[in-house]
């Protein structure tokens, strides 16, 4: 029985935590090489180009995760263009929380992970406002890939297809609303990675989330409850969910890219 607990805590470990933190380390490389460019480009400039939207975006994530656990907030600056030139920071929350409350230790982790959540929440939210068009044309080549049961590269490569199929049936002032939209997405692609700090602020309530993993296993256990497939489904949604931000992150390296080979 034991070991039947301890096997259900760790796959519930997995299947949360543990793809989290993969799809983390991956958009981390992704950011980190497509902002190389843009700075090798356009120096500091760049980096403002990008941070205007992303920036705000992976802060209020911050923010609004620490108001929903209780967190005090000490300090809030969602975009500092000018100071954040001589300290390479575009902006920061501060907070204190009570290491007492279970509550507000749990709430660390998610203050840790908010910018990769509400970061894909907010794409997906702009393409479904600015242009509906191309979310359709996205959501409907990413659902027959899902449906398919295809691999997690045949799943970028779909959104990515789809993404690029509605933009360039934009037409009129849609092909504005593209624009619009493809750099807004570029902005926000490109700031959903977690800093140092937020990794810190995140594993400040790791021990909270690996005993309710432990608790999971122990109780789920007990009852006689079959868990494998919840759990199977549980890491598929939240890679899913993640790998549109991944996909876009993606995106924005390769436009990166492109623009360095012919303007480097």
């Amino acid at each position: 029985m034991l070991a039947t607990m301890g096997k259900r805590a760790l796959g519930a470990f997995g299947a949360t935590v543990g793809v989290l933190v993969v799809c983390g380390l991956l958009l981390g490389f992704v950011e980190g090489k497509s902002t190389e460019l843009l700075y090798r480009l356009f120096g500091w400039g760049g980096v403002l180009f990008t941070g205007v939207a992303g920036t705000p975006i992976h802060e209020l994530g911050h923010y609004l995760m620490c108001r929903l656990f209780g967190v005090r907030v000490t300090e809030v600056a969602l975009f500092r263009p000018v100071a954040g030139r001589a300290d390479g920071v575009l902006g920061y929350v501060r907070y204190a929380y009570d290491p007492g409350s279970l509550w507000q230790r749990l709430g660390c982790f998610f203050v840790g992970i908010a910018p990769m959540v509400l970061g894909v929440a907010a794409i997906l939210l702009i393409l479904r406002l600015i242009t509906p068009e191309v979310f359709r044309s996205a959501g409907t080549r990413l659902a027959g890939a899902l449906g398919a049961r295809r691999g997690p590269l045949a799943l970028l490569g779909a959104a990515c297809s789809g993404f690029f199929s509605g933009l360039f049936r934009l037409r009129g002032l849609g092909i504005l609303r593209g624009v619009l939209c493809l750099y807004l997405v570029f902005s926000i692609s490109t700031h959903m990675t977690l800093s140092p700090a937020d990794l810190r602020g995140a594993a400040a309530g790791l021990a909270v989330v690996a005993a309710l993993c432990v608790l999971f296993g122990a109780v789920t256990t007990l009852l006689g409850i079959e868990v494998n497939a919840a759990l199977k489904k549980t890491a598929v949604v939240i890679a899913s969910f993640l790998g549109v931000g991944l996909a876009f992150a993606l995106l924005s390296l390769l436009l990166s890219g492109a623009a360095y080979l012919l303007l480097g």
